[in-house]
């Protein structure tokens, strides 16, 4: 049976891969919105137990015990319903605590955190889930693509999120108000993709590295139904083993998890107050947005190892404007807003090198977990430097910044040279875990 999973690699993309991108795509458009409105209420809730909560705490367990349920016990279609079913759950505590409780008092933000830690819970655990889920099931010649532009819905649900807080806040001047309306437009998405993911089929990878044969059939006559491509499928064998692609993979999350997070959600807060804070919000996340449809064609054209090395020297040069701005105090809110569009414009970039190798050099039977657990590397290592941040000036930080971004180009320089390609490969080969013998 393990031999008929490259029939997956060589379909033709079908309903089944529509349903499975839609739902993915929906997941990490909610991420976007949820994930944002501990950012939008914050200026409410500036205590150190909130921050704990919302940044550091709750991520890790999602990315660690989720992941860990999928590929030990339900595999990907289960887990995803428990994600989704955890983000409705959250959503509607999080909304009951802003209708129903007196305003800026413990108690509401004592329920809102909760039903924001739920919600974060699901958040943190599908990330993982939905690369493994689509890298399992997307045929090789479409893999790049949906792994670029699933993930990419995280961006545009950021950057509607903040437009939705900027438009409010204008009106209202309520940053209560922000948080409820964006969190009424998640859970309206919430209940789209719970019906999509009762629809798709389960990994037919995940079921064959557990032994159910019958289901794995079942599944793939459900893949390659639409009949098969014809584009060329090949082999590879790999040239780094699992432990050094895991440590690469762990640098270049690190690099761009603290990079990307600190000019979405931070710098503004330190320069700005009220619909301004949303206004750079917005053009960060906006940038990330385009960025996904500009470097889809880039990476069709081009090697993924060459798309790596452009990615992380573009990312490294994106911070010349913001050091300079910085250097000669020229913090306004247009030079701010341009730059944080530029900013994440480039870094985003490196996000998308992380989707596509992160579910392609991680072994099925462990894919999700190891993605969790490199996203905890990058997650706990930006917690903490956030904290810290309140006692750093913007241009420390900005250089801790830059610096990550120059080991994650030395990264992509030696995987230039010591690695190997990924794109219009089986799954299998390239997620070895043996490196080739020479």
């Amino acid at each position: 049976m393990a031999s008929s999973l490259s029939a997956i690699d060589r379909a033709r993309w079908g309903s089944a891969h529509w349903l499975i991108f839609a739902s993915v795509s929906i997941g990490y458009f909610l991420w976007g919105i949820i994930g944002s409105l501990a950012y939008i209420l914050f200026p409410e809730y500036s205590y150190l137990w909130y921050y704990i909560v919302t940044v550091a705490a709750i991520p890790l367990a999602g990315d660690l015990i989720l992941t860990f349920i999928s590929d030990r016990i339900l595999g990907r279609k289960s887990a995803y319903l428990m994600t989704m079913s955890l983000y409705g759950a959250g959503t509607l505590l999080a909304i009951a605590a802003l209708l129903l409780l007196p305003p800026k008092t413990i108690a509401q933000m004592s329920v809102f955190l909760l039903g924001y830690a739920i919600s974060m819970l699901g958040v943190e655990g599908e990330v993982p889930i939905g690369l493994a889920l689509l890298a399992e099931t997307t045929p090789a010649k479409d893999r790049p693509r949906a792994l670029v532009l699933g993930p990419n819905f995280e961006n545009i649900g950021a950057a509607v999120a903040a437009g939705v807080a900027l438009l409010t806040f204008s009106l209202k001047g309520s940053y209560i108000l922000n948080t409820l309306t964006a969190a009424i437009l998640a859970l309206a998405g919430v209940a789209v993709a719970i019906a999509l993911r009762l629809k798709m089929p389960e990994s037919a990878r995940w079921l064959v590295a557990k032994g159910r044969t019958s289901e794995a059939e079942s599944s793939l006559r459900q893949l390659v139904g639409s009949g098969f491509s014809g584009a060329e499928v090949r082999d590879v064998s790999p040239t780094v083993g699992l432990w050094a692609r895991f440590g690469l993979l762990a640098a270049w999350a690190l690099a761009n998890y603290i990079s990307w997070s600190a000019m979405a959600f931070l710098f503004e807060d330190v320069y700005f107050t009220g619909a301004a804070v949303y206004l750079v919000m917005m053009m960060a996340n906006l940038g990330a947005s385009v960025a996904g449809f500009v470097a889809m064609p880039l990476i069709e054209r081009m090697s993924t190892k060459g798309y790596t090395l452009l990615s992380f020297s573009t990312a490294v040069a994106s911070f010349i404007p913001i050091v300079a701005a910085l250097v000669m105090r020229a913090v306004t809110l247009p030079i701010m807003s341009a730059l944080a569009f530029e900013n994440l414009f480039f870094i985003t970039f490196t996000w998308f090198v992380r989707t596509i190798y992160e579910p392609s050099l991680l072994p099925t039977n462990r894919r999700a977990f190891l993605i969790g657990v490199v996203r905890s590397v990058a997650i706990s290592s930006y917690s903490v430097l956030a904290y810290f941040s309140t006692i750093m000036t913007p241009l420390q930080f900005v250089s801790v910044s830059l610096g990550l971004q120059l080991a994650g180009l030395i990264g992509a320089g030696l995987w230039h040279r010591y690695g190997y390609e990924v794109k219009g490969a089986t799954l299998e080969s390239v997620s070895a875990p043996v490196p080739l013998k020479r």
